[in-house]
């Protein structure tokens, strides 16, 4: 087949435009260090990249609800401390207030700090953090407790996701905290009357209705500890798995500098070769080419 001299320079001039097109992309990643510096550059890798990217940041969503949850739950477990304190100095003035060698005076004196104790323990169950009651369930919006003790949050846990399959309570329903086995309200406010009517059994019923409650705050504080300690596993793995991800993001998206300005090089000069087979070909329109 014979080619005439027009197609054989369109062939030149398509094999100038592509290496020349190739040339200023090495020249491209040799200056930004990067394989692609658009999607383009090579649809394969830049789907590998957004996949790595996109972990990458699902990561990093990861560690921020563990570390918001870590801190949520170390308050409430603050206010629990804070509440199991209160109910442990009730039973203190409960066992010296019992039996008949108290006087009516010395129990009316106690009563009047099982009063303050009582609201130190409605003030721990109203804890906040950022905004948001602790104790309140998926009610978190609304004061969960009024001066009387009576619950008005939900009975729903509100929880957040920290790894791909795991999720932690973030909240509390106060009811089975504070009002579930005993009312612990309800428990100093029942002390607190049978001190101030100088009632010796009902000092005595006290005693164990207080143990129950502290039972009760120490289950709490348990099963805060322990989704304490899922909330800092999670964020122990997220950040492994994003730094991991995050070195396979760099390895496969950098481009080696010896490869690339070897590749360059290599370029540059079939260019020169090109032009110089044109011109010993054709000088006459050589520039019309390029």
């Amino acid at each position: 087949m014979r080619v005439t001299q027009s197609g054989t320079w369109t062939m030149v001039r398509a094999n100038l435009s592509t290496i020349l097109s190739d040339t200023r992309k090495v020249e491209e990643q040799a200056v930004t260090g990067l394989l692609m510096n658009r999607a383009s550059d090579s649809p394969e890798l830049r789907a590998q990249v957004d996949a790595l990217s996109a972990a990458v940041a699902d990561q990093s969503v990861y560690e921020r609800n563990a570390t918001q949850a870590m801190s949520a739950l170390d308050t409430m477990d603050s206010s629990l401390s804070r509440a199991h304190d209160a109910l442990a100095r009730a039973r203190e003035i409960a066992i010296q207030m019992a039996g008949d060698t108290v006087s009516a005076d010395e129990r009316a004196l106690a009563a009047e700090e099982i009063g303050a104790l009582r609201s130190t323990l409605i003030d721990a169950a109203n804890a906040e953090y950022g905004g948001r009651y602790l104790f309140a369930g998926t009610a978190y919006d609304s004061l969960p407790f009024d001066d009387d003790g009576n619950y008005a949050g939900s009975t729903e846990e509100p929880s957040t996701r920290v790894g791909e399959d795991t999720w932690v309570a973030t909240g509390r329903d106060g009811s089975a905290v504070f009002t579930g086995d005993i009312d612990v309200f309800a428990a100093l406010a029942d002390l607190q009357a049978a001190l101030e009517s100088d009632d010796d059994t009902g000092v005595s019923d006290g005693i164990t209705n207080i143990d129950t409650g502290l039972d009760q705050l120490v289950t709490a504080r348990a099963e805060i500890g322990n989704t304490t300690n899922v909330a800092e596993d999670a964020l122990s793995l997220s950040e492994s798995l994003s730094a991991e991800f995050q070195t396979r993001l760099d390895d496969l998206a950098a481009a080696d500098p010896a490869e690339t300005y070897t590749k360059l090089s290599e370029l540059r000069s079939a260019y020169s070769t090109a032009l110089q087979v044109a011109a010993s070909g054709k000088k006459q329109g050589l520039f019309d080419l390029i």
